[in-house]
């Protein structure tokens, strides 16, 4: 045993002067790790002390909430059953608050359950989810409180299942969005109507814009409000003449032109597809192109063929035809907002600006499915009253009638005329008034010829830049005080009369200008500003790509664009990009390169109902004067079919704010300790992760270093010492004398003595007898 133990001791120590060795090699580099790897150990260790907290705390609130009295788990789900039941026996209250018919919400969400996107779990089948997403979308907001009443849900769940349904709706945006191709067949409206056949035979349908109101930061919303109050995305879309969607790209900026969004469509990867030979129906907004047929400008199109008020040339005629066709796109988009009141026209958006672009792709995907399964008649009659009362308040007032006018105005102003000169050259004052009119025709002539030079478009743009530091710009828009200092600056600086009307439309050429720069440049490789020559700089072959795609390019090879640094400043960050713009292709794309899937697995929801009920008084009670489900068959909760707005056609936000129930405040707090539990072990998983690479890459830092100093070793030089010269002679047949002197050369010449050692022992003693010779340390002949 004793001599076990010193043997354990002698291993002991060893083991201690190893790591004294290794310290010393690694010196502050191995503390600075075992530092690293003793905090993470730390950190780790007071995370799961977290995560057990936060567990028992959880555990405690379920428990209290249980005692509450609330609803059980059995008595919610079976409101729930009877709820659905409900929508699913009376076609009166399903329409109203899913939208569509008994027959067509069995179809939808049954195709959901088909494509395997949604599955039926034990607490959330797809009918209820299908059921809520519809209620959402029926509603004028989309908010969760009133779903989490009447389907005894928290917000939390309602919000959870909401956004699966929404990707998944998306997901057939195959299905239900697709282009016509060059084998498309003439639309029956075209081919049966002799007003369009045979001349609008290769038309396959009509684009436009429209706007939806989002909610987006206030740094933002300068790019986002428009013509409108508030602020939009422009939606494009193109649809045939069966009221259906054939592309939707949402998410471009509401200042954005629908131009400038038709030509971002043409060139995305899942744009726009015009087959060759065919074309679409477009309003004046629109470029004319051969694929894009619009109006001629400046001609009447609110005309009726056989009336009073008939086309009276052939522009008139086709502009009129034109916009009968065309008009199939606004019916689609009244058609769509009447519908899903959440993006109606002034409806106040409650969701994130991605959310509320998916909610728009989503909307026309279930519009085009209700299209072809039901169309609702009564609703599309509807807003073809409501388009043609827009029509006829458009209407320009007979043309006789402004004939007449026109003669009666003229006659009295000549009259006057007459009287006037006559009056004049009795008093003898024509010279004067002349002249005076003469003034007045120069200085309006001055008006209308000024012609601004660099140093006045300099001076413009430094006074703009003056009144934006002073913060006289508010939300992109310059104050009137801001437009009367530049005037002032302007007239001190140059001799002509400025005006604030003279400065808003330079400012608005200079925009157009850059605009038109930016656009060309912004997002093109090989492209360099140079501050110097005033233009962008590229290599021959860039600018050759450049304008073959677009001609136009060619005059900026060797035209300065001047101030173009002043107008960055000022109008860069306020122009739309369509950074956020999407079809339904590309999110599910950008879904699929996230990783995502779309297999949502419901039974990870932490079943708030099972334990707590946050939105369900107990016992039940409906809201004062009203049922649960009424004696018509109607359900108490029924959306109203079209927004309500104020006055100026904003929806109020403003309202009494509830007081959280301890339920809110349970719900509440399990969600932010779900998330940070995840956290946590996301964290905790990491932290394993790393350290365990870390261990590897010690070890293999370890193996590294020993083979190093195997190396290291090996190729260090060896000192070969007097006794292990003398012992080599003492092997060779020479003279006493010659070993003598050769062991006293070789000792005082290293390389020599490395020279011998390196060689052969077979060739050893002939290499020492040729250095004796060589040296003359052995004069002996042999």
């Amino acid at each position: 045993m004793d001599r076990e133990a010193q043997d354990s001791n002698e291993i002991e120590e060893h083991i201690a002067d190893g790591l004294e060795e290794i310290l010393d090699l690694h010196g502050t580099e191995q503390d600075s790790w075992r530092n690293v790897m003793e905090n993470w150990q730390r950190q780790r260790d007071m995370c799961v002390i977290q995560l057990i907290c936060y567990i028992v705390f959880a555990l405690h609130r379920l428990n209290s909430q249980a005692s509450n009295g609330s609803l059980s788990y059995q008595v919610r789900e079976d409101k729930r059953i009877e709820f659905l039941q409900e929508l699913r026996n009376q076609e009166a209250a399903c329409r109203p608050i899913l939208r569509m018919g008994v027959d067509a919400f069995v179809l939808f969400f049954e195709k959901l359950r088909g494509t395997g996107v949604l599955q039926d779990y034990k607490r959330a089948t797809v009918e209820e989810q299908v059921a809520r997403f519809l209620s959402i979308l029926a509603q004028t907001g989309g908010k969760y409180r009133t779903l989490a009443f009447y389907y005894h849900r928290s917000i939390g769940t309602i919000s959870r299942h909401f956004h699966n349904v929404l990707r998944a709706v998306i997901s057939l945006a195959p299905e239900f969005l697709k282009q016509p191709n060059a084998t498309t067949p003439v639309s029956s409206k075209i081919a049966n109507n002799s007003r369009f056949f045979p001349y609008f035979k290769d038309c396959i349908g009509a684009i436009d814009g429209t706007h939806f109101r989002v909610k987006v930061n206030r740094a933002g919303q300068t790019r986002f409000r428009g013509r409108k109050e508030w602020p939009t995305q422009n939606v494009l879309a193109a649809c045939n003449f069966d009221l259906q969607f054939l592309y939707v790209l949402a998410g471009w900026e509401g200042t954005a032109s629908d131009s400038r969004i038709l030509k971002d469509a043409l060139t995305r990867p899942h744009g726009l597809v015009i087959p060759e030979g065919k074309f679409y129906l477009g309003d004046g907004g629109l470029m004319l192109r051969a694929s894009l047929l619009t109006p001629y400008r400046r001609v009447r199109y609110h005309l009726k063929e056989y009336s009073r008020n008939a086309p009276k040339n052939e522009k008139e005629l086709f502009n009129h035809r034109h916009a009968s066709l065309r008009n199939s796109i606004e019916r689609c988009f009244g058609v769509l907002k009447k519908r899903f009141p959440i993006i109606a026209t002034g409806a106040e958006a409650q969701y994130s600006f991605d959310t509320t672009t998916n909610i728009i792709l989503a909307c026309c995907i279930i519009h085009n499915f209700l299209m072809g399964v039901d169309p609702d008649e009564q609703l599309i009659a509807e807003v073809d009253r409501e388009l043609a009362r827009r029509q006829r308040q458009n209407e320009p007032q007979c043309e006789e009638e402004t004939r007449a006018g026109i003669e009666l105005r003229d006659s009295i102003a000549n009259h006057m005329w007459h009287d006037y000169i006559h009056n004049v050259q009795q008093v003898g004052t024509m010279s004067k008034r002349a002249k005076g009119k003469q003034a007045l025709q120069g200085e309006a002539s001055t008006k209308e010829n000024l012609c601004w030079t660099e140093d006045m478009d300099t001076a413009l743009l430094e006074a703009f830049l003056a009144e934006q530091r002073k913060g006289n710009r508010q939300e992109g828009t310059f104050t009137s005080h801001a437009y009367n200092n530049v005037v002032t600056s302007l007239r001190v600086r140059f001799p002509f009369n400025f005006d604030k009307e003279k400065i808003k439309n330079r400012q608005k050429t200079l925009k157009k200008h850059f605009a038109t720069v930016k656009d060309l440049f912004h997002n093109t490789s090989g492209f360099a500003w140079s501050p110097v020559t005033k233009m962008f700089t590229a290599e021959p072959e860039v600018w050759e790509r450049l304008i073959e795609e677009n001609p136009s390019a060619s005059k900026w090879i060797r035209t300065p664009i001047n101030n173009y640094g002043k107008m960055f400043e000022l109008y860069g960050e306020h122009r739309a990009t369509g950074d956020g713009a999407a079809s339904a292709f590309e999110r599910i794309d950008r879904w699929n390169m996230r990783n995502s899937s779309f297999n949502i697995d419901l039974n990870d929801i932490s079943e708030d109902d099972e334990g707590m009920n946050a939105y369900t008084p107990s016992p039940f009670t409906p809201r004062e004067g009203t049922n649960a489900y009424s004696s018509d068959g109607r359900s108490a909760f029924t959306p109203d079919p079209s927004p309500s707005v104020d006055s100026h056609g904003t929806a109020s936000s403003k309202g009494k704010k509830r007081k959280a129930t301890m339920g809110d405040v349970s719900v509440n707090e399990l969600e932010v300790m779900s998330t940070n539990m995840s956290r946590m072990a996301a964290g905790i998983e990491m932290g394993n992760m790393i350290a365990e690479r870390s261990a590897k890459a010690m070890e293999k830092g370890n193996e590294i270093k020993e083979k190093s100093l195997v190396i290291l070793e090996h190729q260090k030089t060896h000192i070969y010492k007097e006794g292990e010269i003398y012992q080599e002679l003492q092997r060779y047949d020479i003279p006493a004398e010659m070993r003598l002197n050769g062991y006293k050369y070789l000792s005082q010449n290293p390389g020599t003595t490395r020279v011998l050692f390196g060689l052969p022992d077979e060739y050893r003693q002939q290499f020492v007898v040729d250095l004796a010779k060589k040296q003359a340390f052995w004069q002996v002949d042999f």
